[in-house]
């Protein structure tokens, strides 16, 4: 099905384009666009013209078998000031080298190792928790999942430091999303408040990566098993040469980004969907009592934890974290019978593909269960991609959904999560990633 090039439905002006539009509510906005145009559309962001692609054969081709056509770039570079040219957003060879060097280390097999720390730290954490004790649920699980990537990332365990860097994260976190969704970008040159707020925070990440990478290099005899450790010992196989300080630190941000905020987020959704599910729940308790009988999970445990594995598969379906990308043509090519030309953008959105009736019966509701007998297999390749697809999708995936997998069962074994009264309903907030706008308040009981 060929689509139209004008969504005149939105409102649209000389200048802004579709941009008001897209600022208040980015999910909406491109579930619209499939809606009423089909397989692609063409609209405009400020200045910024794009093409939004819904069809999975055209997806397929953009990000799997025509991907040496196109680099990650377009309004997404904003995020480059924090992971630079870490894997989610270098581009042609250095991607590439990149990737040869760090995705034999992110196998199943090397990430199992981390999954003592995983429940480790989660059980350290909530220890602290009271019985019927109102919690902001995000922010705990922040701090859970911060805990968890210092560790295995570097074996930091300065909890002054830990706090700059998280306070980092939150400023850098906040001000990239405004600029992103911004038409006009002031350079980081410019003193603005926001602008010394946002240099000053990248600074001192800067300040205790390259810290902690320097102190390794002088203490290699003593080196702990983390992945600084692993990364620093990797080596690109065509020529055995190893990553530099500047690219250590951006795999290492890129690591932290992906592995703590998106990790964070997609817990708030599973655990918002399962407290106003009771059957989900008691589904969960019974795994939880069958497979682990109150100890806590491990790698081993991985593959026996289907339903749980299924309640964070769901969540991803309904609220992926990574829910907006964007490529931009390098060559003249063609998706489909979508001609491009050097220099188009294209943004891609796995939000009205997992919310298409075509695909997942019932859509919006929550379903653990429609995962089970191996759905994923069956679905066409870039009809649900959480974690994205070919040569640029998430090489931590394995990291991602163990952990998650890992932190729902300590929890949940432990305490009996509630919305607080009265709490209104929990939507999106589209940021560097799917937040619950406004954070989670619940109580938490323990079981």
């Amino acid at each position: 099905m060929k689509a139209s090039t004008d969504p005149t439905e939105w409102r649209t002006t000389m200048i802004g384009g579709s941009l008001q539009a897209f600022r208040e509510d980015p999910l909406l906005f491109m579930c619209r666009l499939h809606q009423s145009h089909g397989d692609y559309a063409r609209f405009r962001l400020g200045p910024q013209s794009f093409y939004a692609i819904f069809q999975p054969d055209m997806l397929k081709e953009a990000m799997v078998t025509k991907a040496d056509a196109f680099s990650k770039a377009g309004a997404f570079d904003e995020i480059k000031r924090l992971t630079g040219e870490g894997l989610v957003m270098s581009n042609g060879e250095l991607h590439d080298r990149q990737r040869r060097i760090v995705q034999p280390k992110f196998t199943r097999s090397h990430i199992q190792a981390y999954a003592a720390q995983m429940a480790l730290s989660t059980h350290r954490i909530i220890a602290n928790w009271a019985h019927v004790q109102e919690r902001e649920l995000t922010r705990d699980l922040f701090k859970i999942t911060f805990d968890i990537m210092a560790r295995t990332l570097f074996s930091y365990n300065s909890q002054s430091t830990l706090e700059q860097i998280e306070k980092a994260f939150d400023s850098i976190n906040r001000i990239a999303s405004e600029k992103i969704r911004s038409l006009i970008r002031l350079p980081l040159l410019i003193p603005t408040r926001q602008n010394r707020e946002y240099a000053a925070a990248l600074r001192l990440l800067d300040e205790i990566v390259f810290g902690i990478i320097a102190e390794r290099r002088q203490n290699q005899e003593r080196e702990p098993q983390d992945l600084l450790s692993v990364l620093m010992g990797s080596v690109d196989e065509t020529d055995q040469t190893g990553m530099s300080d500047r690219q250590l630190r951006d795999e290492l941000m890129t690591m932290f980004l992906a592995g703590h905020e998106t990790t964070a987020h997609t817990l708030a959704w599973a655990f918002d969907y399962v407290m106003k599910r009771p059957d989900v729940e008691e589904k969960l308790l019974q795994e939880w009592e069958q497979v682990l009988d109150g100890a806590l999970p491990g790698a081993e445990h991985y593959n026996e934890l289907e339903y749980t594995q299924n309640v964070l598969w769901e969540t991803l379906r309904l609220r992926p974290a990574g829910y907006l990308t964007g490529r931009t043509a390098m060559v003249d090519t063609k998706l489909g019978d979508l001609a491009l030309r050097r220099g188009d953008a294209i943004m891609i959105s796995p939000y009205p593909l997992h919310m298409s009736p075509a695909y997942f019966e019932d859509p919006e509701s929550f379903r653990p269960e429609r995962f089970d007998n191996d759905l994923m297999k069956k679905l066409p390749l870039m009809a649900y991609f959480p974690f994205g697809a070919g040569p640029r999708s998430c090489i931590g995936n394995h990291f991602a959904m163990l952990e998650m997998v890992i932190i729902l069962a300590v929890i949940g074994q432990s305490f009996r999560l509630r919305h607080i009264k009265g709490h209104p309903p929990v939507v999106p907030e589209a940021l560097l990633t799917l937040s619950p706008k406004g954070g989670i308040k619940v109580v938490a009981e323990r079981r």
